[in-house]
C-alpha cells in the first residue's frame, strides 16, 4: 500500500484548526492552574526548601550530625561538619522543624518555607528522656517509659574522631558493665565480651547481637587453630564495618532482655546502621592511614639464661642481639582503610550505600588483613501508613594469622630464647637457630601459613504498618550467611636453610582445612495497640512471636605428604582423610506486654514470654520468662519545683527473666559408629543424654535513677543490679555400669552477680571558644556461686588450676600457696621442706595442704574516663583512659620460662632469691608442682586513646570540591600502668581449652600494639 503524498502549502483551514486547538489547550491549562491556585494556594506556594545552621546554645559552635526533620512530613536532613542543613521539597507555607542529636535536648522551631537562613540553637542535655531506643516492640520506646538502663553509644561520632578499627573497640570502656577481653594484638583478631559478670558454668557467655533488628552470628572464637590448646582468635563480631554504624545500644541483663527470650541472659547489643535522609545526594569519604608496632620490645622481652658448651652459664637478650646484627624480630605494621558512602532520596524512598576496603599489616610479616565490605540500606514509604526497610551487608576477605600462644611462631621462639642455641653445631658450623628457642622467625614464615577466608551476607527486611491510629504492627525477617575456610598449610620444604628446624612430618608438608557454614534465620512479628482510657492515662498492648534457627555445617579435610613444593591442595597429598557434620537448633517464642502510663510521667510495664527450643529435653515443657518494670519522671510532677537544682529526675525499677539454652545435643542419647563383626558398621553408647534438661534461667532485679543537673549540663545514670542464674548447667561423670561413658549435662547450680553501674556525663566549661566535656563510667561486680546443686559436693574442677566452688566467684583460680622452704648452702631446695598456707592463718606441709582461693578471673571493678576539649569550634581533643581491677590471670610466659624450660636467672643463681622469696624459689625448683606465684593480680590502667580532630574551614574544603572536611590524628594503647609482671595484662586465649571458659591465661601472645592513625573525612 502506498500512502498519498501531499505537496504545496497546508490549507488555511487546517492551520486555523491547529491554532484553535492549541489556544483551547492553553486555556484549559490556565483555567485548571487558576482553579488549583484558588483552591490549594498553600500547597503550590509552599513547595520549596529550607536551609540553615544548627549551633550550640551559649558557645554558638556548629553542631554536626544533628537530624533536622519536618514535623508531620517525611523530610529530614543531617547537619554537616559546619552545622549546615538543607531540606528540599517541603510542603506548606510554614512548618515546624525538630532537631535531635545525642547529647543535646530536642529543639523545635517554626519557620517559613523558603527561608534560607534559619539558625537553630540547641542546648546540651546530658540526659535525654525523650530519646528513642530499640526494645523489641514496634517503633521502639522513649527512655522515659523504661524501667531498665539502656546505654547508647554515638558510634558515628566516635568512629569519625577516634582510632577505632572494630566494633569491639567501640564498646571497650565506653559502656559500664561491659568487659572486653582481647585475645592478642595481632590484626584481624577479636575479643571476648562479658556483660555483668560470669553468668554460666559451662555455656557460652557472649551477649546476643542484633543488626537493624535481626539476630546475627557473633561467634567469639573462629579461624584456624593458630594458638596452642586448640585456640583460635577471630571474632565474628568484628565483621561489621564501624563506618556503617549510626549507634549502638547495650541492653544489660535479663531485666531488660526478657522480650529477647532464651540466650538473652548475657545481654543484648543492638547495632543500628546508617540510613539515608530525604534531600540532596550526600557523599562521604574517609581514609585512614597509620602505623602500629610492638612498643618497647627491647625492654619487655625478657633476658633468658642457659648453659652453653663447657658448662658456662650465659644470658641472651634476643631483641638486642638481632638488632645488633641488623635484623628486627617485629616489623612496623600498617593500618589502611578507605570508605565511601552515598545517601539521600526522596520523601518516599531513601537510601544509604556504603563500601570499604581494609588493608592492615601486623608486626609479623605473615599477619595481614584484606577485607572488602559493602552495605545497602533502603527505606520506602509508599503510603503514609506503611514503612519498608531493607538492609543488606556483605563482607569478604582473608585474614592471615601467625602462630602463637603455645603453637609455635615468632613470640614463642623469641620469648623463650636459649643461649645454648648460640653454640656451633657438632660439625662446627654456625647454629642456624641464632639463639632462638626453636625455628627462627623467618623459618616459621617459610613453613606455616594459617588463614581464614570469609564470605558473609547479612540481610534484613522490616515492614511496619499502621492500619489505624491506635494500631501498628511490624514484621522483621533476617538471614545471616557465613562461610569460613580455615586453613593451616605447610608446603613441602626444600630449602635447607629451614628444614633444620622442623620434623619430617612438617618437611613433607600437609594441609588441614575446616570449612564451616553458618546460617541464622530469624522471623519476628509484633503488634502494638495504643489507646487512652482517659485524658491522663495511656495504654499500650503488644503481642509478638519469634522464630530463630541456627545451623552449622562442618567439612573437614586433611592431606599429608606432598610430593613436591608448590602442591597445596588436599587432593595432591599422598594420604587424605575427611569428615562432615552439622548442628541445628531452633527457638520459637511468643510474648505479650502491657504498659500503662499516667500523665506521661509514670509508666508500669508487665510482660510474659514463653519459649521452646530444640535443645531442651523431651520431658521439659515450655519455659516462661516474666517481666515487671516501672518508671517515674519525678521532675515533671508539680511538687518538684522545690528541688530547683535538679532539672530532670527519673526513678526506675525492673524485674525480668531470660535464659540460655543447653548445647544443641546435650539432652539427646547418642551413639558412636564403630567397626563391627565382619567389618560391618556397628554403634556403641556415647552420651547418655538428659530428657529433663532445660535452659539456664537468669533472674534479675535492677533499680536506679537518671538525673540531669545544672541546666541539664550534667547527667547521671545510676543502676544497682542483682542477677541470679538458676538451673545453671553442669557436667557430671556417668557410672560405667550404665553402659555409657563420659559425662552428662544437668541443671543444678546457682550463680549470683551483683553490682552498681554509673554513667556520668557533663559539660564542665562552655564558652564561645572553649568547651570541655567529661564522661565517666564506673561498674562493679560481685560474683559468687551460691549453690552447685549437688548434695555433699561444693567444688567442681573446671580446668587446670580453675574451680567452681560454692561461696566463691565462678571459674576462680585455686592452688596451694607456698610461703616458705628450706635451702642448703648452695641454694638448693631441701625436698619436703616446703610449707604452705593451711587456710586458717597457719602453715603446714605442702604435700597435704589444701588448694586455696587465689583470685577471680574477670575484673570486679572497671572505670572509663573520657574528656573532650573543643577549641575555637574547630579543634577537638579527646582521650580515653580506662582501669580494670580485682582479677587475676595466669602468666604462662613465666611458667614456661622458669618452671618448664628453666631459662630464668632464678634457675641458675638461686642464692640471689631464696632469702627474699623462698616460696617462689620452691616453685621454681619443683618445676611447676606449685604455681601460685604465676597467678597474679592483672589490674591495670591504660591510656587507650588520644585524638585531635580539626574541622577545616568550608572555604578550604571547597578547594577540593567538598562541602566539609576534617582531619584527625589519633593514638591508641599509648601507655599502661600495672604491677602485673607478664607481657600483657589484657591478652588472653580466646577459645579452646584455655580460653573457652572464664579464666584468663596469657602465654607468648602478641601484646596490644601501639598505633597512630591519621584520618581524613570529606563530605560532598
Amino acid at each position: 500500500m502506498h500512502l498519498p503524498i501531499r505537496s504545496g502549502p497546508p490549507r488555511a483551514s487546517a492551520c486555523a484548526d491547529a491554532r484553535r486547538r492549541r489556544r483551547a489547550g492553553r486555556g484549559l491549562f490556565a483555567a485548571a492552574l487558576s482553579l488549583a491556585l484558588a483552591v490549594l494556594p498553600g500547597r503550590l506556594h509552599a513547595q520549596g526548601e529550607i536551609t540553615g545552621t544548627v549551633v550550640e546554645t551559649g558557645s554558638q559552635r556548629p553542631v554536626a550530625g544533628a537530624q533536622v526533620s519536618v514535623q508531620g512530613q517525611t523530610r529530614s536532613a543531617i547537619t554537616d561538619a559546619e552545622g549546615r542543613f538543607r531540606l528540599a521539597g517541603v510542603s506548606g507555607s510554614s512548618v515546624t522543624l525538630q532537631v535531635d542529636r545525642l547529647g543535646y535536648a530536642r529543639a523545635t522551631r517554626t519557620v517559613s518555607v523558603g527561608d534560607t537562613n534559619v539558625r537553630i540553637a540547641i542546648g546540651t542535655a546530658a540526659l535525654a528522656l525523650d530519646a528513642l531506643v530499640v526494645t523489641g516492640t514496634p517503633g521502639g520506646a522513649e527512655k522515659r517509659t523504661l524501667g531498665n538502663a539502656v546505654t547508647t553509644i554515638d558510634a558515628a561520632e566516635v568512629v569519625r574522631t577516634q582510632p577505632v578499627g572494630s566494633v569491639q573497640e567501640l564498646l571497650n570502656a565506653r559502656t559500664p558493665g561491659v568487659v572486653v577481653i582481647p585475645a592478642t594484638g595481632n590484626v584481624g583478631t577479636g575479643s571476648r565480651i562479658r556483660v555483668r559478670g560470669v553468668g554460666s558454668l559451662s555455656l557460652a557467655q557472649e551477649p546476643l547481637v542484633y543488626v537493624d533488628g535481626v539476630r546475627v552470628n557473633n561467634q567469639a572464637a573462629t579461624g584456624p587453630i593458630n594458638q596452642g590448646f586448640g585456640s583460635n582468635s577471630i571474632s565474628r563480631f568484628n565483621d561489621i564495618n564501624p563506618e556503617d554504624i549510626e549507634s549502638i545500644e547495650v541492653i544489660r541483663g535479663p531485666a531488660a532482655a526478657t522480650l529477647y527470650g532464651t540466650e538473652a541472659s548475657n545481654g543484648v547489643i543492638q547495632i543500628i546502621t546508617k540510613r539515608g535522609v530525604a534531600g540532596n545526594t550526600h557523599w562521604d569519604f574517609s581514609m585512614r592511614q597509620g602505623a602500629l608496632w610492638f612498643a618497647n620490645a627491647d625492654s619487655r622481652v625478657w633476658t633468658n639464661y642457659g648453659t652453653r658448651a663447657g658448662g658456662v652459664i650465659d644470658s641472651i637478650d634476643i631483641v638486642e642481639l638481632e638488632e645488633s646484627n641488623g635484623r628486627s624480630i617485629w616489623q612496623t605494621g600498617s593500618v589502611q582503610s578507605y570508605n565511601l558512602s552515598v545517601s539521600g532520596g526522596s520523601a518516599s524512598v531513601r537510601y544509604y550505600v556504603g563500601g570499604g576496603l581494609d588493608r592492615d599489616e601486623g608486626v609479623e610479616a605473615n599477619n595481614t588483613l584484606r577485607r572488602w565490605n559493602a552495605r545497602v540500606n533502603l527505606t520506602a514509604e509508599p503510603r503514609s501508613d506503611l514503612d519498608i526497610r531493607a538492609s543488606a551487608g556483605f563482607v569478604s576477605g582473608r585474614t592471615h594469622l601467625p602462630l602463637e600462644a603455645g603453637g609455635g611462631g615468632t613470640a614463642w621462639t623469641s620469648f623463650f630464647a636459649n643461649p645454648a642455641n648460640l653454640d656451633p653445631l657438632a660439625d662446627g658450623s654456625a647454629n642456624p637457630r641464632r639463639g632462638f628457642h626453636s625455628a627462627t622467625p623467618e623459618g616459621y614464615r617459610y613453613a606455616y601459613q594459617d588463614w581464614q577466608d570469609l564470605d558473609r551476607f547479612t540481610g534484613s527486611m522490616e515492614i511496619s504498618h499502621r492500619p489505624a491510629g491506635w494500631l501498628q504492627h511490624r514484621l522483621a525477617m533476617g538471614l545471616d550467611l557465613t562461610r569460613e575456610d580455615n586453613v593451616e598449610l605447610v608446603e613441602r620444604m626444600d630449602d635447607p636453610r629451614y628444614t633444620f628446624f622442623f620434623t619430617q612430618g612438617e618437611i613433607r608438608g600437609y594441609r588441614d582445612e575446616i570449612t564451616r557454614g553458618t546460617t541464622f534465620n530469624s522471623v519476628d512479628y509484633s503488634a502494638t495497640a495504643s489507646f487512652s482510657p482517659s485524658a491522663r492515662m495511656s495504654s499500650s498492648t503488644t503481642l509478638g512471636a519469634q522464630m530463630f534457627r541456627r545451623y552449622f555445617e562442618f567439612v573437614y579435610a586433611v592431606g599429608r605428604d606432598f610430593p613436591v613444593r608448590g602442591l597445596r591442595a588436599v587432593a595432591a597429598a599422598a594420604t587424605r582423610e575427611g569428615s562432615q557434620n552439622y548442628e541445628e537448633d531452633v527457638t520459637v517464642g511468643v510474648f505479650g506486654q502491657q504498659q500503662f502510663g499516667w500523665n506521661d510521667r509514670v509508666f508500669v510495664t508487665a510482660a510474659l514470654r514463653a519459649d521452646d527450643n530444640s535443645a531442651f529435653g523431651e520431658n521439659f515443657d515450655l519455659v516462661y520468662y516474666p517481666k515487671l518494670s516501672a518508671s517515674w519522671v519525678v521532675s515533671e510532677e508539680p511538687f518538684f519545683g522545690r528541688f530547683g537544682w535538679v532539672d530532670a529526675l527519673k526513678l526506675r525499677a525492673a524485674y525480668g527473666e531470660s535464659g540460655q539454652q543447653p548445647v544443641y545435643n546435650a539432652s539427646l542419647r547418642t551413639y558412636s559408629v564403630v567397626p563391627g563383626p565382619g567389618d560391618v558398621s556397628a554403634v556403641t553408647p556415647n552420651l547418655v543424654g538428659n530428657p529433663d534438661l532445660g535452659p539456664e534461667r537468669g533472674k534479675e532485679v535492677e533499680m536506679g535513677f537518671d538525673a540531669g543537673f545544672l541546666d541539664n549540663r550534667v547527667g547521671l545514670e545510676f543502676t544497682w543490679y542483682n542477677k541470679r542464674t538458676e538451673d545453671a548447667i553442669l557436667l557430671r561423670d556417668i557410672a560405667p555400669s550404665t553402659g555409657f561413658s563420659g559425662q552428662q549435662y544437668f541443671n543444678a547450680g546457682t550463680i549470683l552477680n551483683r553490682g552498681i553501674e554509673v554513667l556520668l556525663r557533663g559539660t564542665a566549661v562552655q564558652r564561645r571558644n572553649v568547651e570541655l566535656e567529661l564522661v565517666l563510667n564506673l561498674a562493679t561486680n560481685h560474683n559468687e556461686i551460691t549453690d552447685l546443686g549437688i548434695p555433699g559436693l561444693d567444688t567442681v574442677q573446671s580446668g587446670t588450676y580453675v574451680r567452681h566452688v560454692e561461696g566463691f566467684p565462678a571459674g576462680s583460680w585455686w592452688e596451694k600457696k607456698v610461703v616458705s622452704a628450706t635451702f642448703d648452702a648452695a641454694g638448693k631446695l631441701v625436698t619436703g621442706s616446703e610449707q604452705c598456707e593451711d587456710g586458717n592463718g597457719g602453715t603446714m606441709a605442702c604435700a597435704t595442704a589444701p588448694r586455696l582461693f587465689l583470685g577471680r578471673p574477670t575484673p570486679n571493678r572497671e572505670i572509663g574516663f573520657m574528656p573532650t576539649l573543643t577549641l575555637f569550634n574547630r579543634l577537638r581533643i579527646s582521650a580515653l583512659v580506662d582501669r580494670k581491677t580485682g582479677y587475676h590471670k595466669l602468666d604462662g610466659n613465666l611458667r614456661v620460662r622458669c618452671l618448664l624450660f628453666l631459662r630464668c636467672r632464678e634457675n641458675f643463681y638461686p642464692l640471689e632469691f631464696v632469702a627474699d622469696d623462698p616460696g617462689w624459689m620452691a616453685e621454681v625448683q619443683r618445676g611447676g608442682t606449685f604455681v601460685n606465684h604465676i597467678i597474679k593480680d592483672a589490674s591495670f590502667t591504660r591510656w587507650r586513646e588520644l585524638s585531635a580532630t580539626y574541622t577545616v574551614p568550608s572555604s578550604w574544603a571547597a578547594r577540593v570540591g567538598a562541602g566539609s572536611a576534617s582531619i584527625s590524628i589519633a593514638g591508641r594503647n599509648l601507655y599502661t600502668w600495672t604491677n602485673y609482671g607478664g607481657m600483657e595484662p589484657e591478652a588472653s586465649f580466646l577459645g579452646g581449652s584455655r580460653g573457652g571458659g572464664s579464666a584468663q591465661w596469657e602465654q607468648n601472645v602478641t601484646p596490644q600494639l601501639q598505633q597512630f592513625v591519621t584520618t581524613i573525612n570529606l563530605s560532598f
